[in-house]
């Protein structure tokens, strides 16, 4: 996908948000739940993968960009580049992408999503495959 991208607004990850997110998701790994005396040391949990993507999606929708939107049919191609930790912003690189027609004369898009750090540095990418009233012009 090429062209220029929408930036999203930015959300700041706390330490809240993730123990939130992780009790939410019944995550029991014990890297996102470290014991009394781990955070006594220091030790915090990492934002998990899978929260990263819920984020970067309220974030999307915030853009406006997919206003026009009807559904998110599918998640490809999904990186992580590096843990996200409380005390991080993030915020959405959104390119749209190619488009094809349904018979129905919906269409179906591909976006890329580049979540980015508050220095600008990828920590995800995914394309994201979506069902669109009208499809939004490569800018």
């Amino acid at each position: 996908m090429s062209g220029s991208y929408v930036e999203t607004p930015g959300v700041e990850i706390t330490d809240e948000l993730i123990r939130t997110i992780v009790s939410s998701g019944g995550y029991t790994h014990p890297l996102f739940n470290p014991t009394p005396g781990q955070r006594a040391e220091g030790v915090d949990a990492p934002l998990p993968g899978q929260g990263v993507l819920l984020l970067a999606g309220g974030l999307v929708e915030q853009s406006g960009i997919l206003d026009r939107a009807i559904a998110l049919l599918e998640l490809r191609s999904v990186v992580f580049h590096s843990m996200v930790r409380a005390g991080a912003w993030l915020r959405v690189r959104l390119t749209p992408g190619p488009v094809r027609h349904t018979r129905s004369g919906k269409a179906i898009q591909e976006f890329a999503w580049q979540v980015v750090d508050g220095a600008g540095a990828a920590v995800a990418e995914a394309t994201a495959v979506m069902l669109m009233a009208d499809p939004v012009k490569e800018r």
